[in-house]
C-alpha cells in the first residue's frame, strides 16, 4: 500500500513548457517559470531615475546580442536589414556575439547599405549597453529569450517577432512585436522616435526570479493542500502537513524536495535511476560492519552474539 502511494507519488510529474514554441504533450501547461538577474532590474531602475530628473537616459540607438551563429536571429535580422534598406537608411545596427559563424555574418553585413557594426561579445549587463535604447530580437528559434527578458528589466524597447516564444513579452508596453518586415520597420522607427515606458512596480517584479518561482509553485499546483484519506495512516503524513503549514515560499519550495528525495530514495527503481548500487536499499550484515552500522536485534542473536 505504502510502495504503490510512493509511485503514484512519484509518476504524478506536471509538464510545464517554458512557451508555445516547444512540443505540446498531453497535460502540459505553459507557464514561463524563468526570471532576470536582479543587476539587470537595478540598472532599469537607475535609468528610470535618469527619465524622472529630466536626462536623457538612453544616447545610443539599437542593437542586438546573442551567440553569433545563424540561427540565434542573425540570419533573420540580416534578411530584414536587407529588405528594406531604402526605408532603414541612417540606422545604425550595432551586433555583439561570438561564434563559429562570426565571418560570415560580418561578411554579410557589410554588403549591407545599412550600417552594421560586428563587436566581440560582451556580458548582457556590462556598461557599454545600459545606453541603447532599442533592443532588436527577431528569432524564432528561442522557446524564451533571456536577453529579450533582460533588456525589458533594463528599460528598453524591444522589438521582436510576433512568435509564441515572445507571447510572455506581449504584456510589458516596452515590447513591440511585428508580423511582417513592414510591421519590423515600422516598429523600428517608431521605437527610435519615443522614449521608453518606465516599468511600474508589478511588471518589474513580472521579469524577477521571486515572480518566477511564484508561477512555478502554482503550476507545479505546491501550493495547493494534498487530497488526504482520513481511514489511512501514512508516515509522510506529518512530514507533509508540517511543510504545507510555512508560509515562506522558499521553505515550501525545500520541503517538496526533501519530501521527492524522501519518497524516490526508498524505492528501489528510482534509487537506481539516480545512480544507487543495485541491492543497497537494505544493506546486509557485511555492509553493514564496513558502515558501522548498529545490527539489528534478531541479526544480532542468530549470530551467536551475546
Amino acid at each position: 500500500m505504502l510502495l504503490a502511494y510512493q509511485i503514484s507519488l512519484l509518476m504524478k510529474w506536471q509538464v510545464i513548457r517554458l512557451s508555445a514554441a516547444t512540443q505540446d504533450l498531453p497535460g502540459s501547461i505553459i507557464c514561463n517559470i524563468h526570471g532576470v538577474n536582479p543587476k539587470f532590474l537595478e540598472i532599469g531602475l537607475r535609468k528610470q531615475e535618469e527619465q524622472k530628473n529630466g536626462k536623457q537616459a538612453f544616447t545610443k540607438g539599437v542593437y542586438y546580442i546573442g551567440k553569433m551563429v545563424w540561427n540565434k536571429g542573425y540570419k533573420e535580422l540580416l534578411q530584414l536589414l536587407s529588405h528594406h534598406q531604402n526605408e532603414l537608411l541612417g540606422l545604425q545596427v550595432d551586433l555583439y556575439g561570438t561564434g563559429e559563424d562570426s565571418d560570415q555574418i560580418q561578411e554579410a553585413a557589410r554588403k549591407l547599405e545599412v550600417a552594421v557594426k560586428v563587436h566581440a561579445g560582451l556580458d548582457h549587463a556590462d556598461p557599454l549597453f545600459h545606453e541603447y535604447k532599442v533592443f532588436l530580437n527577431p528569432s524564432t528559434t528561442d522557446v524564451v529569450c533571456t536577453t529579450t527578458a533582460e533588456a525589458l528589466a533594463m528599460g528598453k524597447i524591444v522589438i521582436c517577432a510576433d512568435h509564441p516564444s515572445n507571447e510572455f513579452f506581449k504584456q510589458f508596453p516596452n515590447c513591440r512585436t511585428y508580423g511582417d518586415g513592414e510591421g519590423f520597420v515600422k516598429e523600428t522607427c517608431k521605437a527610435l522616435a519615443e522614449e521608453p515606458v518606465p516599468l511600474n512596480d508589478v511588471q518589474r517584479h513580472e521579469l524577477s526570479w521571486e515572480a518566477a518561482t511564484e508561477r512555478f509553485v502554482r503550476a507545479a499546483d505546491l501550493d495547493q493542500p494534498l487530497a488526504r484519506n482520513p481511514t489511512t495512516e501514512l508516515p509522510t503524513k506529518q512530514f507533509m502537513a508540517m511543510s504545507l503549514k510555512l508560509p515562506d515560499m522558499r521553505k515550501k519550495m525545500e520541503d517538496a524536495s526533501a519530501f521527492v528525495h524522501y519518497t524516490a530514495s526508498g524505492v528501489e527503481v528510482a534509487r537506481r535511476a539516480f545512480g544507487a548500487i543495485p541491492g543497497t536499499l537494505k544493506p546486509d550484515e557485511e555492509q553493514r560492519k564496513e558502515l558501522g552500522l548498529v545490527l539489528p536485534v534478531a541479526a544480532e542473536r542468530g549470530s551467536g552474539r551475546g
